[in-house]
């Protein structure tokens, strides 16, 4: 599990990217589990959560496009 402590869509989005599977926890945000390169819907169902897992997603979308 890797701990940010702070919020940056680009960073978490290239470690779900890379990794693939696992669990994050944001300061200050909460914690996220990834599978296949994407967010899942969190557990805790705030707009909050909700923000931040499509804004991380829409991310890796952007990275992935990028590379191929």
């Amino acid at each position: 599990m890797r701990i940010f402590q702070r919020y940056n869509p680009l960073k978490v989005a290239k470690y779900v990217k890379t990794l693939f599977r696992g669990r994050l926890y944001i300061k200050d945000v909460g914690a996220f589990e990834f599978d296949k390169g994407k967010i899942l819907i969190p557990k805790v169902r705030d707009k909050r959560h909700f923000s931040v897992m499509s804004e991380v997603n829409r991310q890796v979308l952007l990275l992935q496009a990028e590379m191929g």
